[in-house]
């Protein structure tokens, strides 16, 4: 495995981690949501409740977050509100289920983190967040970027 390119590399730890997360997720019982899901969720979680703020967090079109919202509705993850403000505007928040599965997910990823630990040092994992998240800041003018995910 010597030699690897740098993006080679990381394309593989994120597909092996999603894999692993939503082989877990789904034995938890949450078997339909896809990466794609969780990124919306946890926008969901943090505020991004219309389908307009959801597009502009993820990266993707308002078609293509409506698509997304619908699912989830679909699913129990996310239920539909009334914009006291206005009535025209119709913003999701999460459901029981829908707080249950981010809750499981945040769970699986620290479990996760801690078995890369084990492959290396916490400090180790520690410095590799805290350089990914520096790198990506400064290729992005200061900020994080939309995730534009994908599968």
């Amino acid at each position: 495995m010597e030699g690897l390119p740098l993006v080679r590399l990381l394309s593989m730890a994120l597909r092996t981690s999603l894999e692993q997360l939503h082989e877990q997720l789904a034995a938890a019982g949450y078997p339909e949501l896809r990466p794609t899901h969780g990124y919306a969720l946890n926008a969901v979680a943090r505020g991004e409740a219309t389908a307009s703020e959801l597009a502009v967090g993820l990266g993707i079109t308002k078609q293509g977050a409506a698509k997304v919202l619908q699912q989830l509705l679909d699913s129990g993850y996310v239920e539909q509100c009334v914009d006291p403000r206005d009535s025209r505007n119709r913003p999701v928040r999460l459901t029981r289920r829908g707080r249950a599965a981010v809750r499981t997910s945040v769970r699986i990823q620290a479990e996760m983190q801690r078995r890369w630990e084990e492959h290396v040092s916490a400090a180790d994992v520690e410095t590799l967040v805290t350089s990914l998240e520096r790198i990506v800041r400064a290729e992005n003018g200061g900020e994080l970027p939309p995730v534009r995910p994908g599968w």
